[in-house]
Formats: structure tokens, C-alpha cells, sequence
């Protein structure tokens, strides 16, 4: 018979729940998330920046795709070097090491007016180590301090803070372009290092992860680290916030003083549920990067630029474009962590893809308006230009060569491609014609549509497959096998975010926008169908208990029935 006098179940079990000292576990969480805040604020740090640097002739188009892309490649070495070194000397070292290697990159990069593209090549490099590193650690070490219950909405709140970081980063661009000039590149990018030098000083006081303290048979420091955190701390909690149940050892820990407590050795699990686990955590973040959410937000101002919300020389409306971008961003993961442990992962990424897809499909369809209506004439016959010679406005103002010339007939506004001249230049063979010069943009009644679709792509991809592939991939492995394989998911993460960009870079000025997000919509199809058919729910198991969702067969990793009895066992283990 079941005793109701106590209350029900799951009053029981959350009253049974480890307690946190709140101001000090904010204190501690701020301090590690400072470290994807920084990432954030450094990309829209870069973007920004890049008007100058293009401005300036310091970098080419094509320099500046190679200088967004090709140094993430160091992030993945640095995601790697982070797991090892985080499991040799602790969480607390590599943040602290990944914030200094940031920091030298930067000052790289903005020492001199007038760098080489080696040396932005150099310090743009260094920087991205450091994120590969604080990135994976900053993972590992919220996923150890947090308590189950709170441990989704801390994972996401850690990938919240990077649009939060893309967003103040726009607001300091705008503000740097508005009062100086757009070409004031190494005030933009340099204040990076101001929340870079705020981690550093508020991480010297945080305690070290007791669960990797305890994995090295550190055990009283462990305790004591762990009683630093959380409140009135009963040794049965301990045992739960280490994962430990009562079966796997005889031994007790009385306090931090008195402890008797053999370390627990890792249970082995079989290498086909292992290799299950870092399918499905390796391919949710492959599936979150090749919807091209990288390539819009590093490319932010530049499709700022080819909306048409631009004026002129005035980079602005670019800016605000950019800024856009991020706000709609940050919108999109605050969603997320407002309703990810009541709808849970799965359900969340499931909405996300369906309206990344029908976001997506917006998008071609604007930018197809945006080409009919700005340029329904062939090209200009007198282009030499052989890059000149595209049917579309969008292909004509991706290459830096080309312009549009916009001009008003009694049929309406239409326009063409033109090139300059060794006597005339663009703007003013326009102007000889009777036309307006639109260096970057197309003048077409269907450019806010564009940004309305740009921003609904942004906000639905936030809601889920930006934040919850790094929450699955964070807790699905056990303690003893956690280091080396979120650093591989962190490493591909950066890898993909790399190949993504660099592709989208060179794609857009061949084939236009509009079949870069047909290509984007095709893959992000194939991912709705892995998470449909591959990925189950995570929300309601331990880090130690995980592997009992990847024992049943592929295809009813999602199934309802599947994670109803899987579920149910679970809760009455606990409740045993």
C-alpha cells in the first residue's frame, strides 16, 4: 500500500532536492557564463568592425571571409585541449586559461591602425582557441554545480548570453559609428576585452567542481566545495548531486570533516550504447549548424547592406539591421528557457525545425520578390565585366565589382548591373543614364519583407536548435566519459560553424542568397527527420541514468510509448 500521509510523490522528491545558496550559485553561474557572453560579443564585435577594415582597404571581401571562418578551425583544437585539460587540472583552470589566450588574441589584433592580414590571421586565431576552450568548459562545469531540477534552464541560460553579448556589441557599434565613424574598427572590436577582464577578476573567488574533485579521490575537498554552494547539505544529497546510489558502496559521508567514502568506479557501458550517445550528440549539433545560423549572424551587416535599409554611404540602417538580427536572437533562446523543462527538449527542437523550415521558405520567396521587382530588364549591354553579367540585383550587389543602377521608366522602377571604367566609375555612368547608384542594395518595395523573414528564420532557430543541442550533448554522458566526448561535440560544433560560414561566403556572390537558404531549407529538413526518428527525451534523467534511453531500437528513440515506460521506471527507482 502507498502512504499518502506525507504528501504526494513528487512534493516529496522536490522537497528531497539539494538547495542552492542563492546570491552566491548567481554570482558563480554569471562568472561562467561570461564566457559565451564574450563569444557573442566578440562576433558582433567582428561584424561591426568589419565596415572599417573593408573601409579602410586594410582587408578584402575575401579576407574577411577567410578571417570569419578559417580561424574557428583553432576552436576546434581549442575545444579539444580544453577537455584535457579541464580533466587534468580542473574546470576553474581552463576557464581561466581560455579567458587569457582570448585576451592576447585580441590584443593582436588591435594594436596597430593599420595590421597585416597576418597578424589579424594570428590574433583572430588565438581568440578562437580560447573560446573552443572556455566553451566546452563553461558546459562541464554549469552541468557539475547544477542540481538536476534546475539543470535545463542553466544550460540554456548559458546560450542565452550570447545573443545578450551580440546584442550590446550592436548597441556599442551604433553608438561608435554614430558619434566617431564606421571606420573606428579598433575601438569596436577592442572593447571586447572588457568583459573578458570582468571574468578573470570575478573567477578567482568560485569554488572548483566537487564532482571532478571527487573523480580524482580528492573527497574531503570535494565535500567542502560542495558545501561552499549549496545549504544545509545532507550526505543523501551529496550521494545524489555525485550520482551515487545507495547500492553502489557501503560507506557513508557523515560531513566535510568526516568522511568515509570509497570513490565510486565508473559503471561500464556497452560501446554500442556509447557510440548511440555521441551519434545523437555529435549530429543534433551537425543538425544545428547546417541551417546556416552561423553564416546569417557573421554575415549580419552585410545582409544589413543588401536589404536596402541603407542610405547611401550611411551605415546605419546596417547596424540596425545587424542589431535586429541579435535582439531577435536573444528573443528566440529566452523563449527556450522559459518553457524548456515543461515541454522538454525533444518536443522543443521539433517546433523549432518546423518553424525554421517555413522561416526559410519565407526568405527565398522574399528575396525572389526583391529580384523580380528590382531588375526585370537583362543586363546592361555595355558591362565588360564578366562578373557583372547576372540576371538578379541580389547576385549583381554581391560582387564587390558590380552595382545596381535603379531607374524609374513609365513601366515602373527597374534597373541594371553595371561595371566601371578606367574614366567613369560606377556611380557616375549610372547618374550619365539617368539612374540612381545602389552600391549594395536593390531599391525594391520587398525589402522590409526580406527583414521580417530574416528575423522569423533568427527567432525560430533560437528556440531550439541554437541552445538545446549543447544542452543534450552536455548531459547524456556519464561523469567518467564527459570531458572527452563534450569536447568532441564542442569541436564539431566549431568545426561546422567554420565550414558553414566559409561556404556561405563563397556561395552567395555565385548562386545569391536565394539558393544559399534553398540549400540551408533542404538540410534543415533532413535534420527535422534525424531529431524525429534518433533523438528521445533527456529532461527527466540523470546524467548516470541516461544510457536507458539508448537501449531501445533506433527508431523509437522518439516514441511516445517508449518514453512513457522508460519514464516510469525511472521514477520508481527513485521513489525505491
Amino acid at each position: 500500500m502507498v502512504d499518502h500521509s506525507d504528501g504526494s510523490d513528487t512534493t516529496r522528491l522536490l522537497n528531497d532536492q539539494p538547495r542552492v545558496k542563492v546570491l552566491k550559485y548567481i554570482l558563480i553561474v554569471f562568472t561562467i557564463i561570461l564566457t559565451r557572453l564574450l563569444f557573442g560579443y566578440d562576433r558582433g564585435a567582428i561584424g561591426g568592425a568589419s565596415l572599417g577594415l573593408l573601409e579602410k582597404g586594410i582587408l578584402t571581401d575575401a579576407q574577411y571571409s577567410e578571417l570569419v571562418s578559417l580561424p574557428i578551425f583553432l576552436a576546434v583544437a581549442g575545444g579539444l585541449f580544453g577537455g584535457f585539460l579541464q580533466n587534468i587540472r580542473g574546470r576553474k583552470v581552463s576557464m581561466v586559461f581560455s579567458a587569457l589566450t582570448y585576451g592576447l588574441g585580441l590584443i593582436f589584433c588591435v594594436m596597430l591602425e593599420n595590421p597585416s592580414y597576418a597578424l589579424l590571421f594570428i590574433g583572430r586565431s588565438l581568440s578562437n582557441f580560447g573560446f573552443g576552450m572556455g566553451h566546452v568548459t563553461s558546459l562541464v562545469y554549469l552541468l557539475e554545480l547544477t542540481p538536476q531540477y534546475m539543470r535545463g534552464k542553466v544550460l540554456v541560460a548559458n546560450q542565452l548570453v550570447k545573443p545578450f553579448g551580440n546584442s550590446i556589441s550592436g548597441l556599442v557599434n551604433l553608438a561608435i559609428s554614430k558619434t566617431l565613424s564606421s571606420s573606428r574598427w579598433r575601438l569596436m572590436l577592442g572593447s571586447s576585452i572588457l568583459p573578458c577582464v570582468l571574468q578573470l577578476l570575478l573567477i578567482i573567488p568560485i569554488p572548483m567542481s566537487f564532482k571532478w574533485l571527487y573523480t580524482k579521490d580528492k573527497l574531503a575537498e570535494s565535500r567542502k566545495e560542495a558545501d561552499k554552494l549549496y545549504k544545509d547539505l545532507t550526505s543523501q544529497q551529496y550521494r545524489k548531486l555525485l550520482d551515487i546510489n545507495k547500492d553502489e558502496d557501503s560507506t557513508s559521508i557523515s560531513s566535510s570533516t568526516s568522511i568515509q567514502l570509497t570513490k565510486k568506479r565508473p559503471s561500464k557501458l556497452n560501446v554500442s550504447v556509447v557510440r548511440r550517445m555521441v551519434i545523437v550528440a555529435v549530429g543534433l549539433i551537425i543538425v544545428g549548424q547546417v541551417g546556416g545560423f552561423s553564416a546569417v549572424m557573421y554575415y549580419s551587416v552585410q545582409i544589413g547592406h543588401t536589404s536596402g535599409i541603407v542610405d547611401g554611404d550611411d551605415s546605419t540602417g546596417a547596424f540596425l539591421v545587424s542589431e535586429g538580427i541579435f535582439v531577435a536572437n536573444f528573443i528566440g533562446v529566452l523563449i527556450s528557457l522559459l518553457v524548456i523543462e515543461r515541454l522538454g527538449r525533444r518536443k522543443l527542437l521539433l517546433i523549432s525545425q518546423i518553424g525554421t523550415i517555413c522561416s526559410i521558405a519565407l526568405v527565398v520567396a522574399a528575396i525572389a520578390m526583391v529580384d523580380s521587382m528590382a531588375m526585370k530588364d537583362n543586363p546592361w549591354p555595355k558591362v565588360v565585366n564578366p562578373d557583372c553579367l547576372v540576371s538578379t540585383c541580389t547576385l549583381c550587389v554581391a560582387q564587390p565589382a558590380c552595382g545596381f543602377c535603379s531607374v524609374n521608366t513609365s513601366l515602373g522602377s527597374t534597373g541594371f548591373c553595371i561595371d566601371g571604367n578606367a574614366t567613369r566609375s560606377i556611380s557616375d555612368r549610372c547618374e550619365d543614364h539617368g539612374g540612381e547608384y545602389c552600391s549594395s542594395d536593390c531599391h525594391s518595395g520587398s525589402n522590409t519583407f526580406l527583414i521580417v523573414a530574416l528575423l522569423l528564420f533568427v527567432i525560430y532557430f533560437s528556440i531550439g536548435l541554437a541552445p538545446i543541442p549543447f544542452v543534450i550533448a552536455a548531459e547524456i554522458f556519464p561523469q567518467h566519459l564527459r570531458d572527452i566526448f563534450t569536447s568532441i561535440s564542442i569541436s564539431t560544433y566549431y568545426s561546422m560553424t567554420a565550414i558553414v560560414t566559409l561556404v556561405f561566403g563563397e556561395l552567395y556572390p555565385l548562386i545569391g542568397m536565394e539558393y544559399v537558404f534553398v540549400i540551408f531549407g533542404i538540410l534543415t529538413c533532413l535534420g527535422f527527420l534525424f531529431v524525429v526518428f534518433l533523438v528521445p527525451e533527456t529532461k527527466d534523467y540523470t546524467p548516470e541514468t541516461m544510457h536507458e534511453l539508448f537501449t531501445r531500437p533506433w527508431c523509437c528513440s522518439g516514441s511516445v510509448e517508449y518514453q512513457s515506460i522508460s519514464q516510469n521506471e525511472s521514477e520508481e527507482d527513485v521513489r525505491a
